[in-house]
């Protein structure tokens, strides 16, 4: 049976962590079957007359405001939804990563919880609230619908609404903000634990990594491994730093590259490589640029690396490095590449010089000045 979603954000991007409730930031949908959304509408207004007169949960101090919470969330209990969230802690956050960047601060977070949604129910239709300007909200549709829906040609529409008309985006805004208010430590009602009938969920975010397994190659831990993770993440953030106001679609292009190996390698797992096929979904996604894997290498990847970007590769992909081990496996993967084709050229070029009886010495050439002191050194 087809279901809606009614998405909303509670909380703001940037780090005034000082301010009330700037501590954390979540994402809510509330969701319900097409044929019970007018009613479950009409039920949320009736409460939200009768228990939230100022239209949001008293959150302040005192046995008022939690009695008055507690009954609002009494009569949701008995409307036909559910709702599920994503809360974010944003004292876990580096101040420093590509989340400090808007666009990417609510691109990344709510694709978190949209692709739940996309590969949990079908025929997810949704109405999401608007974040900013009509330009980035149409960016941020395709990013969500290209990098989060299972089903591409699904009719199922995707919709932005300021709220106004629509009771269950309010609702799934006052859910956030109890949310917030309760893990800021705010409020004293826990509304995951008072809806428990309604909640399929709220996903925590970052979540602490536990391994489950003991990595035998890493036991052994090199020294220099912490001096390696130190440079990557400083000359990720320098490149994004010098040019993550750039209006070019190229240079943009690769600023989102960089972002997303550093959110990745902050957030996810520092050993995971990404695939050159997600890497290509995701930067055409933005519509700067379209990347085949040829452009993506000479146009992002080469001259990322030219600026100083430390960006190790292999067979699986791309990634910052975080230790020697993969230096090494980098240095590994070229050399096998780079030796033999030396030998080649090399043995290219004693056999030209031996057919013309050395009228053809093509490594004079001023262009393979640094070519042929690496050849020579071969022999």
């Amino acid at each position: 049976m087809a279901k809606v979603g009614f998405v909303s954000e509670a909380g703001a991007h940037g780090f005034s962590l000082d301010a009330p409730g700037g501590t954390h930031f979540s994402v809510t949908a509330v969701l319900v079957e097409e044929e019970s959304r007018r009613e479950v509408e009409q039920g949320f207004l009736r409460l939200r007359e009768r228990h939230l007169p100022g239209g949001r949960p008293a959150l302040a101090e005192g046995e008022s405001g939690i009695v008055q919470l507690r009954e609002f969330l009494g009569g949701l209990r008995k409307l036909d939804f559910s709702f599920h969230a994503l809360l974010v802690d944003k004292r876990k956050l580096h101040q420093k990563s590509p989340l400090s960047y808007r666009g990417t601060f609510y691109k990344f977070l709510s694709g978190l919880i949209y692709n739940n949604l996309y590969r949990t129910l079908p025929d997810l239709s949704v109405v999401a609230s608007e974040l900013g300007t009509p330009e980035f909200m149409e960016s941020f549709r395709r990013y969500i619908l290209e990098n989060h829906r299972v089903d591409l040609f699904s009719p199922a529409p995707f919709t932005f609404s300021t709220g106004e008309g629509e009771p269950l985006l309010e609702l799934a805004a006052l859910l956030g903000q109890s949310l917030n208010g309760f893990h800021a430590g705010l409020s004293a009602v826990d509304v995951e634990r008072e809806l428990a009938g309604r909640c399929v969920g709220v996903g925590r975010w970052p979540e602490a990594y536990v391994p489950y397994t003991v990595d035998s190659e890493s036991v052994q831990a090199d020294a220099q491994d912490e001096a390696v993770t130190a440079a990557a993440l400083l000359r990720a953030r320098g490149y994004l730093e010098r040019h993550g106001g750039s209006e070019d679609p190229v240079t943009k292009s690769r600023v989102a590259f960089v972002e997303y190996l550093l959110l990745v390698f902050t957030y996810n797992y520092r050993t995971r490589y990404i695939h050159t096929h997600e890497l290509l979904q995701h930067l055409n996604s933005f519509k700067y640029e379209h990347f085949t894997e040829h452009r993506f290498r000479s146009l992002v990847v080469g001259p990322v690396r030219d600026e100083g970007v430390l960006i190790v590769s292999s067979a699986a992909g791309y990634k910052l490095p975080c230790s020697t081990r993969d230096v090494y496996s980098f240095f590994n993967y070229y050399n096998q590449q780079i030796q033999p084709m030396l030998g080649r050229l090399g043995q290219c070029h004693r056999a030209l010089e031996l057919a013309t009886g050395g009228a053809l010495n093509v490594l004079e050439e001023p262009e393979y000045a640094g070519l042929r002191k690496l050849l020579d050194r071969l022999h």
